[in-house]
């Protein structure tokens, strides 16, 4: 993300990255997770936010949408990508969003301060005088109490993957276009894949990337692995770059940092001895577990940082959208709920099978830090303690931002507008809560769009009748409506 040092193509214009919707990237999802560090930025209703690096500027837009009184901004050094951007921002009407071209090592470092800045996949991509460039423009344009957010991929566990890196750039060179790479790149991690031997450090990767191939985006995989510039960083050498420039980090928005349960106590005591040096307990973590790849680390800045938060996680909402099933061992009867495939956490204790049973019941529906404790009749105290447990190991997400959604919309539905729109241009959309939805089905995609608050449900039935030739009962309707309304479409 550099300037270009010729007139050659660049090569995210040249081969588009994959449109990213990260939930951990805004600014609901920011702030809550530097709550449950300790630290309280801007509320996120009218706070201000530039991405650096926002490609086609879509998970911008995707947060302008939720928070319409809040402020945008957002610049990448690929045109073709911020003339994408451009385009569905005239298409959506939104009015919060500026979307530019920019070089991060041009850009201005005098102007407008920013309370939420986030780079993207960027740090780790780049030269080095354009690493250096980007944390000097974070720590000229943060505002005080503010909060950045830099995501790279981490040491030690990301040493593989620089060999890899390194080992297909090689041998892929002399090629001509990206098709032709990709093609080669793939044959190559087939062939390393086979013969490695049980004990071989680069065998989780090269298994990991077999079973994920055929579901890779090839922009992706040409990006990641085949990029020109591919420097892993440790946490302790990304922290001492950012306090060089007055910039402290305090934490991760994967959270993973705030538990340490899975660790033995000699491996506790290390971390304790560390004390209030976030850096370096978050280093520690990292050498302990080794399995920390991708880090997206909060920085403050040194003489301004955000206050200290008074009520914690108390002044949070939460959700739990995964499943759960019982069973029992030798220790007796639990409750396992999973979110996702390797998320988990197995509960046995009453008072903490109370809060996960209250969340579930909710679902998809968010509940208030006062409402688990209303419901569960559980003391501040127990609902904090096993909360920020769940939060730490993502089995629950926090948010700082009311929920902007409802699950059963009026008797004349509306989907957001940013919603309508995407689905009136593709086959995919961002939720209010920042999911990706797809939906390949036309009657979706078309249903969405006339959901705009003019129409009852069954004038909603007739015009699909009509659209489509065909009868579409006033069932059918309801229960379209049921099924995408626990998507987070509907506007509150």
């Amino acid at each position: 993300m550099s300037a270009a040092d010729d007139d050659s193509l660049f090569v995210y214009d040249e081969v588009a990255y994959p449109t990213p919707v990260l939930p951990a990237q805004t600014p609901s999802r920011m702030r809550s997770a530097c709550i449950a560090f300790g630290y309280e930025p801007k509320a996120c209703d009218t706070a201000s936010m530039l991405e650096i690096g926002c490609g086609d500027g879509f998970n911008l837009i995707g947060c302008a949408a939720a928070e319409p009184a809040g402020r945008y901004v957002g610049f990448d050094l690929s045109t073709a990508a911020i003339g994408r951007g451009q385009e569905m921002l005239a298409l959506s009407g939104l009015t919060n969003v500026d979307l530019h071209p920019g070089d991060i090592t041009a850009y201005p470092k005098t102007g407008e301060r920013f309370d939420y800045i986030v780079s993207h996949g960027v740090y780790g991509w780049v030269p080095e005088f354009v690493r250096e460039a980007l944390l000097d423009l974070v720590a000229a344009r943060l505002a005080p109490g503010g909060v950045a957010m830099v995501s790279y991929d981490a040491l030690p566990a990301a040493a593989p993957k620089v060999a890899l890196n390194r080992f297909l750039r090689e041998r892929t060179a002399h090629l001509v276009g990206p098709e032709a790479q990709l093609r080669e790149a793939y044959r190559l991690v087939g062939i390393l894949a086979a013969p490695q031997h049980a004990g071989s450090r680069l065998k989780p990767m090269l298994d990991l990337l077999t079973k994920e191939l055929p579901h890779f985006e090839p922009a992706y995989f040409f990006h990641d692995f085949l990029a020109e510039h591919y420097a892993p960083a440790s946490m302790q050498d990304f922290a001492a770059a950012a306090a060089r420039r007055g910039l402290r980090a305090i934490g991760d928005a994967g959270m993973t940092d705030l538990f340490s349960g899975d660790l033995d106590d000699e491996a506790r005591a290390l971390i304790a001895a560390a004390g209030d040096d976030y850096a370096e307990r978050a280093h520690l973590l990292d050498m302990l577990r080794g399995a920390m790849m991708f880090r997206r680390t909060f920085l403050v800045r040194e003489d301004a940082p955000p206050p200290l938060s008074a009520r914690g996680l108390k002044d949070l909402s939460y959700v739990f959208l995964g499943g759960s099933e019982t069973g029992s061992d030798e220790r007796g009867p639990y409750t396992k709920y999973t979110e996702g495939e390797e998320t988990y956490l197995i509960v046995r204790e009453p008072d903490e099978r109370a809060i996960m049973a209250a969340l579930d019941e909710a679902e998809p529906n968010e509940l208030s830090f006062a409402e688990l404790v209303a419901r569960t009749g559980l003391s501040e105290d127990a609902v904090e303690r096993f909360l920020a447990r769940a939060v730490a190991v993502k089995l629950v997400v926090a948010q700082a931002s009311p929920q902007p959604f409802v699950v059963v919309p009026g008797e004349r539905p509306v989907a957001a507008p940013l919603i309508r729109t995407m689905m009136g241009v593709g086959n995919w959309a961002i939720t209010l809560r920042h999911a990706r939805l797809v939906t390949e089905p036309e009657p979706t995609r078309l249903f969405l769009t006339l959901c705009d608050g003019t129409r009852t449900r069954a004038e909603l039935a007739a015009e699909m009748s009509a659209r489509f030739d065909t009868d579409v009962t006033l069932a059918l309707v309801e229960a379209a409506i049921a099924d995408l309304g626990p998507r987070r479409v509907f506007s509150a």
